[in-house]
Order: C-alpha cells, then structure tokens, then sequence
C-alpha cells in the first residue's frame, strides 16, 4: 500500500544520518499517544524506536510506511486527542516525521495528504 521505490542504499545511509531525528520525533509521538491513552499506537511506535535504535533500518523503513502507522482506523495518525494542546503537538511531530521521511527519501505514496491535511489544521 505505502511502499518506497528508491535506492535502498541511500535511503538507509540517509536515515542512518537522520536517526537521532527519527528517534526525537518518535519518542515525543510515543509520549503524547501515551499520555492520552492510545496504547496500542504508542506501542507500534516504540516498536519503530527500537528498530531504528538496533539499525534495522529495512523493517523500520517498511513499518514506518506501512498500514499501522497511515492505513485507516486504528492507524497512529488517525487518533484523536482531545486536549486541544496535544492534539497540536501530535500534529506538528507528524507533520515533522513526514518531512523527515521525505528529507531520506523514504516518504511512501498516499502520506503527503495527511501531512497538508495537519498544516490545515494548524
């Protein structure tokens, strides 16, 4: 569904490069889907902070991009926050990831309209 057709070498040379950004913004969508009780999101994304921390960057890049994190309900992006505060933060952090997916060159198909749908809202 989301997948990336680039030259993998590069790609994982980029998100090698680009890991303590990846983690940052990780851990600070992980801290907000936790603090408002969406646990199986914050799970899925401790999963991607840890393979990214392990240098799996093959399964990170393929779960990063796949359904959990931008497929329909039940998918991180699509949580609702109620605290107008977070709910915020949680969309600037996913704006952020997007365009530091796009930055290494593996930003999948479909995710660029859920970053222009965030900036809407913002």
């Amino acid at each position: 569904m989301f997948s990336f057709k680039k030259n993998k070498s590069e790609s994982f040379e980029l998100v090698s490069q680009n890991c303590d950004d990846f983690s940052s913004v990780l851990t600070t969508l992980f801290e907000l889907l936790k603090k408002n009780g969406h646990n199986s999101q914050a799970d899925f994304i401790k999963e991607l902070i840890l393979l990214i921390n392990q240098e799996n960057f093959n399964s990170f890049i393929q779960s990063l991009n796949g359904v959990n994190m931008w497929g329909g309900a039940g998918a991180v992006w699509e949580v609702y926050i109620e605290d107008k505060e977070s709910s915020k933060e949680f969309e600037k952090s996913v704006i952020k990831l997007i365009n530091i997916m796009e930055e290494t060159k593996i930003l999948g198909k479909g995710i660029k309209p859920i970053r222009k749908l965030f900036e809407k809202n913002l």
